[in-house]
């Protein structure tokens, strides 16, 4: 949730890595480090030592999708949002007409993307419900597109973005008959 601030502060970030050994005497010197492949084994050849006086871990998250599952909504299994997630359109409007959904169960992101994926959802559904106009709702759906695209951008958001946009090509696919399930892997 506080990624952005420790980016800002100039902390590099090195996802998709894990820890093989801390060095220091009484404390965290270095680290080396190695990327890891989508079962989370190290890759040879991919280690670097780095200076270091602290070291976050993330464990991952597991979205509760039980709900989205129960109303029927159709899922694309995208390793990079962390498994199985429920298709949606540009407006965050799944295969069940009035189900929108937001945050990690869409992928997991940030909670600032999680934020922006609320709004989107709020306003399209304000939309579907006569509560904005068509001109108003595109209005603010550009400005909350755009921020999400900031929010997706840098090697770590990028590859989100990429993923994002395939799984709303794959509903917009699904509406013309042409999907066919398959996952999406960066």
């Amino acid at each position: 949730m506080h990624a952005g601030k420790i980016r800002r502060a100039g902390v590099p970030f090195y996802l998709g890595h894990t820890v093989k050994k801390a060095y220091g005497v009484n404390g965290v010197e270095r680290v080396e480090i190695a990327q890891v492949d989508a079962k989370f084994n190290p890759i040879a050849g991919t280690e670097m030592t780095l200076e270091a006086d602290t070291v976050c871990l993330a464990v991952g998250l597991n979205p509760m999708t039980e709900l989205v599952w129960m109303a029927g909504c159709q899922f694309d299994f995208i390793p990079a949002f962390g498994g199985h997630v429920p298709l949606h359109d540009s407006n965050m409007e799944t295969t069940v007409e009035g189900i929108y959904v937001a945050g990690d169960v869409t992928g997991v992101e940030e909670a600032s993307s999680a934020m922006e994926e609320g709004n989107l959802a709020g306003v399209a559904a304000a939309e579907a419900l006569g509560y904005l106009s068509q001109t108003e709702a595109a209005s603010r759906k550009a400005e909350i597109q755009l921020r999400l695209d900031t929010l997706r951008c840098g090697p770590f958001g990028e590859r989100r973005k990429i993923c994002k946009d395939q799984q709303i090509a794959n509903m917009a696919a699904l509406h013309a008959g042409k999907f066919c399930g398959r996952s999406i892997e960066l």
